[in-house]
């Protein structure tokens, strides 16, 4: 066979590239310590120095550190005492530092209650503090509903209703030693910005009271997988088998065990049990911190009974609000309805998937001295061009300052999104929001000409619209394509016609996929055997991939990875090689056979003539390639004749509509090979509007125009550039109920499948004496599994088979087959007699799950630029003198606000007073265990007040003295790495700030 060959293609080892600005520069990859609380019990040496640690590799400024007293036992305090030595001095911290605005999470740090007793009820603390506590009875007036819970927004904008005044994102860092919650606190921080490719697992344990979150696998996994940064694995095991390097774990078990390392940073991993959340005390249960001994970065478990009720526990959704890039903490907060009896226990911070931008000051030198109203110039660049920058704060040493710039939504933008070629197009209004945005657009989606043309529908989740087909065959969603040429201009025509076997195909290289796997789109104009093949030097070539379907196929290498480069290449057969007869001969019954060669996977027709003008079509041979063919009716025959042709596909539909504006929408239909849409007016010359290989998928573009706006600062992306198959299996649960105990001897219970190739299998079980539903029950049930006629891949499995109360039993019939096709299985269920037991549904398809089996994709509305630079003036009267870091934050322009911080120190000096700091005893690594003295000296003698400050703010204060030593006593701050400034105001109103000094101490 003559072969033809593509260009190679080259697949080579990525390198990587580093560079780094020149100025003062700090990243802070999704989230940052000056919207952190830390809250520290002064009675517990432990408690004060891991809450030191925390602030050190979070970057907490020392003002947001809270120092509570609390002598009692580490496990339980009532919502009195709640109240009074958390909620309380919290707020009246906030109020008087002036951080009530900036704050939105609270790090409880160890050796604090982490059981809140509200009336009958025990709360988690880091849910009361949350949204409040709840008593969960019924009697709460807003319920213990989590209205913040899957809303992909921005917390400040979206918090929880109900909340009683305050509402944090609050977890605990905690373990069974200070080490171990160092470790936790490391294993958050280490994972910024990583973009894991360790894989999730989620597991449907064996235990069928704590396996019941297994429902919501499929939609985590889907909308993880259109994502397409991170990946999960489901399994149905009750252990890891001691394996490592998992970026996450959900299952359901009383009791488990996970080696060291089981983790990477960042992991998050928790088991659905009634007392997982009981991490101090009696516990015959394995408690949440199993999972940070392990290497997690947070895990969740339930202080109080919870019963099963899978609201009370993270939904797997928690994966993706991760892959997403949003925090921890608001990753477990969005994933869960019901929190009131939950405990975290994390860094809040810790965001593996945060795509930080660049950032730097232009100001001339770190440290310069400044006065009056000066100039700066600040500038930052986004990570890529889907995160776009949106606002610009200032802060002065830690404490926001002002917005310096703000890019909202611009009126007049245009937001347009394709699907199959149909275009949808959202105008901004005045004053939207990201959600707005998406829901305006979602409705236009919606709207039922839209729908009608697309079988897409749209679902609004904050600032993303996720997207559904609601086709149950895509091989008949049609395409469109627009054209601008005007309609009345003379002769204008169009056409569709399919691409010829000759037209050569094409391989384009796409990112790796989360496996690390080389992967490319192979476009096959037609169904000839294309042939990839890979090689390492260019000279020996091995055939790795056959591929024999037309359109768009999707190529992963796996073996890729193995390799420090690897080449590709297509062959192919020559096109258009007409088929061939030979061999003629009678066989011992007097039929004529004969031989047929034709080109694999173009179908080739035989047919019969007795005259050579009319022909009989008597077999088409539709894969194509060699045949031998017998003609059993040619024994009366005096003479046949037979000829081989190639058989030609059946051409597609088109119609041409009236599109937007004066586009013109050519619809195709029913095409069954790639083709391409000409436009012509002349009827000779035709000029290709668009090639479509993508045939049965649905495909997605996402643009965004000025349009009337005066910039372009919206911005609408889309996941994937078509819709993504599902991989979840469908399924349908069943009930089998009887009013009786006995059932009588003829009872009986029969299911009937339809299968989608339209083979009826037919499963009965009769009751033959002394049987009871549940006797019925299990034997339909074992008898639909052993059937061979449903254990094919079009077939069905029975499972999940439980016994209820009420003599109820329940199980559910599972496609054997991933995706939409495979459940299209149709069920009939009866049972006999009626009026003693019942089975339902008694008709039905399986697919209960209808939502995670539909092909789906995602869009995304941002707002800003992909760089913000501005110049602004700083009005340095409003400073004290003295030394400060002003640090720019820049916040992505999407629910996610990932921020980048720049860093510049500076010296303010307004008027003549300047004061300096110096540790007198006080060295770095100094014995926890001491006293120490620092003096504070001012060049004038009209001061009034001189404060000093360290973590937690104010530790002392002189009055009227122009110099003065104060003694700070080691245990009053316990081990870690404290700041040392002190603040000097004078009697006419003058106030300068310290140099800072940093010194640690050591336990």
């Amino acid at each position: 066979m003559t072969e033809r060959m593509a260009g190679a293609l080259h697949r080579k080892m990525p390198g990587l590239m580093l560079a780094q600005w020149a100025l003062v520069f700090a990243v802070q990859a999704g989230g940052g310590g000056f919207n952190t609380v830390v809250v520290v019990n002064q009675d517990s040496s432990n408690s004060c120095a891991l809450g030191n640690y925390f602030c050190e590799r979070r970057h907490v400024p020392p003002e947001n550190v809270l120092r509570v007293h609390w002598s009692g036992a580490n496990t339980l305090w009532t919502s009195n005492d709640f109240q009074i030595n958390l909620v309380t001095p919290l707020l009246d911290m906030l109020a008087a530092r002036q951080l009530s605005n900036q704050i939105d999470y609270v790090v409880l740090s160890m050796d604090i209650p982490f059981q809140t007793a509200f009336g009958s009820t025990v709360n988690g603390t880091t849910s009361a503090l949350f949204y409040g506590s709840r008593l969960g009875n019924g009697s709460d007036v807003l319920g213990v509903t989590n209205s913040y819970a899957a809303s992909e927004a921005v917390f400040r904008q979206a918090t929880p209703v109900g909340a009683p005044g305050y509402a944090f994102l609050t977890t605990m860092i905690t373990a069974g030693s200070l080490t171990q919650a160092e470790q936790l606190v490391d294993q958050g921080v280490e994972s910024d910005g990583t973009l894991p490719q360790a894989p999730v697992v989620l597991a449907k344990s064996s235990d069928t009271d704590r396996n019941i979150r297994y429902p919501y696998f499929d939609n985590a996994i889907f909308n993880v997988n259109v994502l397409g940064v991170s990946s999960i694995l489901r399994t149905n095991t009750d252990s890891l088998g001691g394996q490592t390097g998992f970026l996450g774990y959900e299952t359901g078990l009383a009791q488990l065990e996970l080696a060291p390392g089981t983790f990477v940073s960042g992991a998050i991993g928790d088991s659905l049990t009634s007392f997982s959340g009981v991490i101090f005390g009696p516990n015959d249960q394995t408690n949440l911190l199993a999972f940070i001994d392990a290497g997690a970065a947070g895990s969740y478990g339930t202080v109080a009974e919870p019963y099963t009720a899978t609201q009370k526990f993270p939904n797997p959704q928690v994966y993706f609000y991760q892959a997403r890039g949003f925090r921890l903490a608001e990753s477990y907060y969005q994933s869960l309805n019901a929190p009131y009896l939950g405990l975290i226990v994390a860094d809040p911070l810790a965001a593996p998937f945060a795509g930080a931008g660049y950032g730097q000051w232009s100001t001339n030198l770190p440290n310069a001295v400044l006065n009056g109203t000066t100039n700066l110039f600040v500038q930052f660049s986004a990570h890529d061009g889907f995160h776009p920058l949106q606002q610009i704060d200032l802060f002065v040493d830690g404490t926001y300052f002002s917005t310096l710039t703000n890019v909202a939504p611009c009126p007049g933008n245009q937001l347009t999104v394709t699907l199959n070629g149909y275009p949808i197009t959202y105008t901004i209004p005045t004053n939207s929001t990201l959600s707005t945005i998406a829901s305006g657009l979602a409705a236009l989606i919606n709207a039922p000409a839209a729908t009608n043309a697309t079988q897409v529908k749209a679902l609004v989740r904050g600032d993303r619209i996720e997207l559904q087909s609601t086709a149950t065959n895509l091989m008949t969603v049609p395409f469109y394509v627009a054209d601008t040429t005007p309609t009345n201009t003379p002769g204008l025509a169009y056409s569709v016609s399919y691409l010829p076997d000759s037209s050569p195909p094409r391989m384009v290289p796409v990112r790796a996929n989360t496996g690390g796997a080389f992967t490319m789109e192979v476009e096959t104009p037609s169904t000839l055997p294309y042939v990839i093949l890979a090689s390492t030097n260019l000279q020996d070539w091995l055939p790795i991939f056959t591929n024999q379907v037309p359109g768009l196929l999707n190529f992963s290498d796996p073996d890729a990875a193995n390799y420090p480069a690897r080449f590709y290449r297509m062959t192919w057969p020559v096109a258009d090689q007409p088929p061939g007869l030979s061999a003629p001969a009678l066989t011992s019954s007097g039929a004529f056979q004969m031989h047929v060669d034709s080109v694999p996977g173009l179908p080739c027709a035989i047919q019969a003539s007795t005259n050579l003008v009319d022909w009989v079509p008597l077999f088409t041979n539709q894969p194509g390639g060699a045949i031998d063919f017998v003609d059993s009716n040619t024994a009366n025959s005096d003479c046949q004749y037979y000829r081989a042709w190639l058989v030609p596909p059946a051409p597609a539909d088109f119609t041409v509509l009236a599109g937007p504006g004066n586009a013109t929408l050519v619809r195709v239909d029913q095409a069954s090979r790639p083709y391409a849409v000409g436009v012509s007016t002349n009827a000779g010359q035709w000029t290709v509007l668009e090639t479509n290989f993508a045939l049965g998928e649905i495909q997605t573009t996402a643009a965004s125009a000025i349009g009337s706006g005066g910039q372009l600062s919206t911005f609408l992306t889309a996941s994937r550039s078509r819709f993504l198959a599902s991989s979840a299996f469908g399924i349908q649960g069943y009930t089998v109920i009887s009013n009786i105990t006995m059932l009588p001897t003829n009872a009986w219970i029969h299911f009937t499948f339809t299968k989608t190739n339209g083979q009826t299998v037919f499963v009965a079980v009769t009751n033959q004496s002394g049987g009871t539903s549940v006797t019925l029950a299990s034997q339909i049930y074992a008898l639909i599994n052993a059937n061979p006629a449903l254990q094919a891949s079009d077939g069905v499995v029975a499972e999940d088979f439980a016994l209820n109360a009420g003599n109820a039993v329940s199980f559910n019939l599972r496609a054997r087959s991933q995706g939409y096709q495979a459940a299209t299985i149709q069920v009939f269920a009866q049972v006999y007699p009626q009026s003693k037991f019942a089975v339902a549904p008694q008709q039905s398809t399986l697919m209960q799950n209808l939502s995670d089996l539909q092909p789906r994709n995602h869009l995304y509305v941002t707002a800003g630029t992909g760089n913000l630079a501005l110049t602004f003036p700083l009005d340095t009267t409003a400073l004290t003198d003295g030394y400060h870091k002003l640090t720019a934050v820049a916040y992505e322009g999407s629910s996610v606000r990932t921020e980048t911080a720049a860093t510049l120190p500076v010296v303010v000096q307004n008027t003549a007073l300047t004061a300096t700091l110096t540790l007198l005893d006080l060295t770095n690594q100094a014995p926890v265990q001491g006293s120490y003295h620092i003096e504070v000296a001012a060049n004038t003698n009209t001061v009034s007040l001189i404060t000093l400050f360290s973590t937690g703010g104010a530790l002392e204060t002189a009055t009227n003295e122009s110099s003065v030593i104060f003694q700070v006593e080691g245990t009053n701050l316990w081990a870690g790495l404290h700041p040392f400034y002190a603040v000097v105001e004078t009697s006419d109103g003058l106030r300068y700030r310290t140099q800072t000094q940093c010194v640690r101490l050591l336990p």
